[in-house]
């Protein structure tokens, strides 16, 4: 193969690379992601809500499913066991945004995803780990994580701000994907 057959066809793969995240099945995966977060960021609203303007204890306050699913009288295993699927996602999803970086994610935005979702949901993620270590010391709550005990806020404020974070940190490199995926080419200029 000549040099330059080598070349077109190193630029065709790293353009089917690239649009990988285009293709139906991580295109609704990403979506999905994005959806099944937007729902657990309502379930942190409605804790806010619980807290705030209902008066109800912060140790109560369980949101929706967190009634539903509550163990131990806390909601903490069903977080648990939602973010290290969140995580895992964010991961999956991780080599998909890196390929579509910079031809259809920015670079800049690809950072905000690596940092601002997988890495801060990386520490969330950890956070649970202590929660539930502590949960299981206590056959339930009190059950402070890190952040928490050491800002001195409450975990229903610290979570909600990680998870705030972490969603808007997907939303960036979706907001491109989705653009690119509706108006193609023209979405770059």
């Amino acid at each position: 193969m000549s040099g330059g057959h080598a070349a077109l066809g190193a630029a065709i793969l790293e353009r089917r690379r690239a649009t990988r995240i285009l293709e139906r099945g991580p295109f609704r995966f990403f979506s999905g992601v994005v959806i099944v977060q937007g729902i657990h960021m309502f379930e942190h609203v409605l804790q806010l809500i619980q807290v705030f303007a209902w008066n109800v204890p912060d140790d109560d306050a369980l949101g929706l499913l967190g009634y539903v699913f509550e163990l131990q009288g806390t909601e903490e295993w069903l977080h648990l066991v939602f973010n290290l699927a969140l995580l895992t996602s964010l991961y999956i999803l991780l080599g998909p945004i890196r390929a579509a970086s910079p031809s259809i994610v920015p670079r800049w935005g690809y950072l905000v995803y690596l940092f601002g979702a997988a890495g801060l949901e990386t520490w969330h993620q950890v956070e649970h780990l202590v929660i539930i270590s502590r949960v299981l010391m206590n056959s339930g709550c009190p059950c402070p994580g890190i952040g928490d005990a050491a800002l001195g806020v409450t975990d229903t404020v610290l979570h909600f701000v990680y998870n705030l974070v972490v969603y808007s940190a997907m939303l960036v490199p979706f907001f491109f994907v989705f653009r690119f995926k509706r108006f193609g080419r023209e979405a770059l200029r």
